[in-house]
């Protein structure tokens, strides 16, 4: 596994908190509960740099091949 051309983890990663987001907005407080409505700010950070770097790195593998 190569580190420097993966972008799978990242997307996996980005993924899971969107579904983590969307159970958040969608849900409320009562589904989702209290310390996943405080974790919201991190989940959209998360999940913006997790799609972001597995973007970058799936076109620079693109580039190369």
């Amino acid at each position: 596994m190569d580190l420097e051309r993966d972008y799978r983890p990242f997307l996996a990663i980005g993924i899971v908190s969107l579904i983590c987001m969307l159970t958040v907005t969608l849900g409320g407080i009562s589904v989702a509960g209290v310390w996943m409505d405080a974790m919201y700010p991190i989940f959209f950070l998360f999940a913006v740099s997790g799609f972001s770097i597995s973007w970058i790195r799936w076109k620079r593998l693109d580039e190369k091949s």
